[in-house]
């Protein structure tokens, strides 16, 4: 009888026991569970998000744009101009991200020895947001091969003096401010500028001083792409030797597969006297309309009445009759371009050398209207823009 007893108190003990294990193990189930679905929880919460297209603003049918250097956009003054100018029916406005002096105004990694010319004072991403919201295209200028900083600090970048062996410059008198645009490193930064400013979000990309120097003695400027030449065709007799056309055009071929990429536009300024394509011109600057369009978007021949000598096609006073000038040029960027590409002239919007009033803008964007260009784009180097504005608007009310 205690036996039995006995046995029954083990037994009981047994089940007690048994019960407490399983319990154990099923909460050390759910704990691990709840582990699995906190931990899928959280590589849930950390897959990168797929990115939203950006949203550009296509080209208007007819461009009203104007120019704004980055200290300007950088300033008080911005938003005041931008109010005055879409009062004035400008919808596009075109900043410097890099100017001729070198100076790059937004954020792009650079080596320490050159740190000196970064200056970021424009958010590409805050100016675009602007833009946006006034219904106006986000324009970078991204000025090429002047650059009077990588001149300065490495003159290897620079064309070689055929006489002395010693880095080329235009002027004795002024600092040096040309690279060779044949030169794969100073081209090779230029791509890498150009990226970055691409992924930025603006709606295009405008090239300015895409050539070759034009002043100084060029006769003793021996560029990157004459030196490889001559190796070359002693090793291959059939060689054919390249000019600075085929420089500009491979390097802007270059430019637009990046703007293809990032979905952007590829524009494009040009001397105003490249319009008139006459071969000496075109062999300095290496800029042939004809074969640069196709790669660009728009051209933009820089038509200023004031940059042109007295009797300048059989015309006494060629700077005061802005009408013919900026007509002129505009039907010849015109007949040389390829049809894809748009004609977008930039016209004066400053009194340097000329008799500055209504009467002389309005006559400019006569000729472009007359001409059948696809707009125009204000240019005024100091930015002071508010009596052209006021005067354009008023031109808009009389129509």
């Amino acid at each position: 009888m205690l036996h039995k007893k006995y046995f029954i108190i083990l037994l009981l003990i047994i089940v007690v026991l048994s019960c407490r294990k399983n319990i154990k193990s099923q909460n050390n189930t759910i704990h691990s569970n709840n582990i699995v679905k906190a931990e899928e929880n959280h590589v849930s919460e950390n897959k990168p998000e797929k990115k939203k297209p950006v949203s550009h603003i296509s080209p208007y049918s007819f461009t009203k744009g104007i120019y704004l250097n980055a200290y300007t956009v950088a300033s008080k003054k911005f938003l005041p101009i931008l109010d005055s100018a879409a009062a004035a029916g400008i919808n596009t406005v075109v900043f410097d991200l890099k100017n001729m002096n070198g100076h790059i105004f937004f954020k792009v990694p650079l080596k320490q020895e050159k740190k000196g010319r970064l200056k970021p004072i424009v958010d590409i991403s805050s100016v675009v947001n602007i833009l946006h919201e006034r219904k106006m295209r986000a324009v970078g200028r991204i000025v090429m091969f002047h650059d009077q900083f990588s001149a300065e600090q490495d003159s290897t970048l620079r064309p070689k003096n055929k006489q002395t062996k010693e880095a080329w410059k235009e002027s004795k008198r002024r600092k040096a401010s040309w690279l060779d645009p044949s030169q794969p490193r100073v081209q090779k930064e230029l791509i890498n500028i150009i990226e970055d400013a691409a992924k930025s979000g603006i709606d295009e990309i405008q090239l300015d001083y895409i050539r070759f120097p034009t002043q100084g003695n060029l006769k003793n400027a021996e560029f990157y792409y004459e030196r490889e030449d001559s190796l070359i065709a002693l090793r291959d007799s059939t060689y054919e030797f390249r000019n600075k056309t085929d420089i500009i055009e491979n390097f802007v071929k270059k430019v637009k597969k990046i703007c293809s990429k990032h979905n952007i536009m590829l524009t494009g300024d040009i001397f105003a006297i490249v319009a008139w394509q006459r071969e000496a011109d075109v062999k300095n600057t290496g800029q042939d309309i004809k074969r640069l369009t196709k790669y660009l978007d728009a051209i933009h021949p820089m038509i200023y009445s004031s940059h042109f000598a007295d009797n300048f096609g059989f015309r006494k006073n060629v700077s005061n009759e802005p009408y013919y000038i900026v007509f002129k040029g505009t039907k010849l960027t015109k007949r040389y371009s390829k049809p894809t590409c748009r004609i977008i002239p930039y016209i004066q919007a400053n009194s340097w050398k000329v008799n500055y009033k209504p009467a002389y803008i309005y006559a400019q964007i006569g000729a472009v209207v007359d001409a059948k260009a696809d707009g125009y784009i204000l240019w005024n180097a100091s930015n002071k823009y508010f009596k052209t504005l006021n005067w354009i608007k008023e031109y808009n009310n009389k129509k």
